[in-house]
């Protein structure tokens, strides 16, 4: 797959905007735990890393002092943090702090999702699409119904999309006369409540999981600033001009949305352009009406703002047919949801990136909605359509007991760690990583985490350093939860694996990061 230079710096927005997110929710510290399968025998390769992992008894060993110092500074109990760090070539881990204790790991429950689908899929897997037609297609006339199929590809973007429509074209189909079919039947999912987990419904990393998902769920909110007046309040001594700006902002959803109504109360504003301008307030009033409300500046011109407004079939038509138009075909017919039947005929077969590019995108940028695809896929195709969450979790769970590593406690949820209820320890987080090192997809999974200063959600973090691309990191962070999980070569050449987990008060305002920098630093120069 090749992306344009702007194609890549739209994707990689949206990644950004989709990835993660701090939950305004209390922590919880209670919860249910999965139901621990048996394990089956391990295999030869795994019994001297199995065995190791048995060695900590649960005590605490004395944390370094630079971790003990800003504890004590940000009045930190030791009991929320958990540490696991280990030299993948030692009998014993060098430090272990809490490491027996279940914690919630926010988004490095990834890793469990990404490396369960990696063993049981392969990194080639890829995703299906499917093109039906119902009714007799003659000279590009369609004398019925269009049926689009998906499998659940967490990666059915604007372009990727666009190329599945314009092939349909480039086959000869013109026209349209019924309706475009939607079969989602791939997954079976209970009703999805988006504002559950922080009340933020529409923000795209609340959206629901789909067979057929465009774009991560996500319309394009279009803003664009229109100045009617430009005054001069004022020059200071550097001779900058201070302005007042008056006029609107105008707001186009893309894909467009049939009937969509919505009252603009966002406010033209002038100044630098700012964070908060790409955080407008998007809520129902007591009319039904979605309402768009905050402060955008003029200086940040024309730009794209994601929400998640529409159900799935819906927003997966408003594309098609926006880009079925612009290719110049014609539809006659409108949405509606139901089921391939025998008698339809297949017309053609989209195959997503794979699933070793997808990860990539999953964990660097810690997208919650591909992944919670992604653990849907596993359960669909380990124990046969349709898929559920639970078939999902089991899958997850049966994986790691094959590879001989105790499930005991964990309780994955959505698989994406975008959860209160989601449970690991940092041992298990770190057994993990320690057979995934031996596994013979190591390179794709650990290339498919952070690299601290270079890329992904780490690409500020010790950009001018020695420690600046020597890591392979996946972060977690929800409000009372940080954590971050993988693999670090140190100054000494030693490859170690790395769990942090802190939860409870004053994780925020850096307090969590720095406490990381700090373990990251010592473990460096061991």
């Amino acid at each position: 797959m090749f992306l344009s230079q702007r194609t890549l710096r739209m994707l990689i927005h949206t990644l950004a905007i989709v990835a993660c997110c701090n939950s305004s929710l209390s922590f919880a510290d209670t919860e249910k735990t999965a139901v621990q399968k048996k394990p089956s025998k391990p295999q030869l390769a795994q019994i001297y890393y199995n065995d190791s992992h048995s060695n900590s008894n649960g005590s605490k060993q004395s944390l370094p002092p630079s971790i003990t110092k800003l504890l004590r500074k940000y009045k930190i109990p030791k009991d929320n943090l958990s540490i696991y760090v280990r030299d993948l070539n030692a009998q014993k881990p060098m430090l272990q702090h809490n490491p027996d204790k279940l914690r919630t790991p926010a988004s490095t429950m990834k890793l469990l999702t990404t490396y369960s689908a990696l063993k049981e899929l392969g990194p080639n897997f890829s995703w299906r699409t499917e093109v039906w037609l119902r009714g007799k297609l003659s000279n590009g006339i369609l004398d019925g119904d269009l049926i689009l199929k998906g499998y659940g590809d967490p990666f059915l973007v604007y372009e990727n999309f666009w190329k599945l429509i314009k092939t349909l074209r480039d086959k000869g189909l013109q026209q349209i006369n019924g309706d475009v079919i939607i079969d989602e039947s791939y997954f079976n999912l209970p009703v999805h409540n988006p504002a559950a987990f922080d009340g933020k419904r529409y923000r795209v990393y609340n959206a629901p999981a789909s067979a057929l998902m465009f774009n991560f769920q996500a319309t394009r909110f279009l803003f664009k600033p229109n100045i009617d007046e430009k005054t001069v309040l004022k020059v200071n001594k550097k001779k900058k001009r201070k302005f007042k700006i008056s006029g609107s902002v105008d707001i186009i959803p893309l894909p467009k949305i049939d009937n969509f109504k919505f009252k603009n109360e966002v406010k033209l504003v002038s100044g630098k352009c700012r964070k908060p301008h790409y955080r407008p307030k998007f809520f129902r009033g007591s009319d039904g009406v979605l309402t768009i409300k905050g402060k955008y500046a003029a200086a940040c011109k024309q730009n794209f703002i994601l929400r998640a407004v529409t159900k799935p079939h819906q927003h997966v038509f408003n594309a098609f047919r926006d880009f079925w138009f612009d290719l110049r075909g014609s539809l006659k017919g409108s949405v509606k949801l139901g089921k391939v039947s025998a008698s339809d005929e297949i017309f053609h077969v989209y195959s997503s990136p794979t699933l070793g590019q997808q990860m990539r995108l999953i964990n660097k940028w810690s997208n919650n909605v591909m992944t919670k695809q992604l653990l849907l896929t596993l359960g669909a195709r380990k124990f046969s359509a349709p898929a559920t969450w639970e078939k999902g979790q089991d899958a997850v769970l049966e994986v790691l007991q094959n590879n001989g590593i105790s499930t005991n406690g964990i309780h994955l949820e959505n698989g994406s760690g975008l959860s209160r209820v989601a449970k690991i320890s940092a041992k298990q987080m770190g057994n993990i990583l320690e057979t995934a090192f031996r596994d013979p997809f190591m390179p794709e999974f650990m290339a498919s985490m952070s690299l601290p200063g270079v890329d992904g959600t780490l690409v500020n973090r010790f950009r001018n350093d020695d420690m600046r691309g020597r890591s392979h990191l996946k972060t977690g962070t929800l409000d009372f939860v940080t954590s971050i999980a993988g693999y670090m070569l140190n100054r000494q050449g030693k490859r170690l694996v790395i769990v942090i987990q802190h939860n409870g008060k004053k994780t925020g305002a850096g307090r969590g990061e720095k406490i990381q920098n700090a373990l990251l630093r010592w473990s460096f120069e061991q």
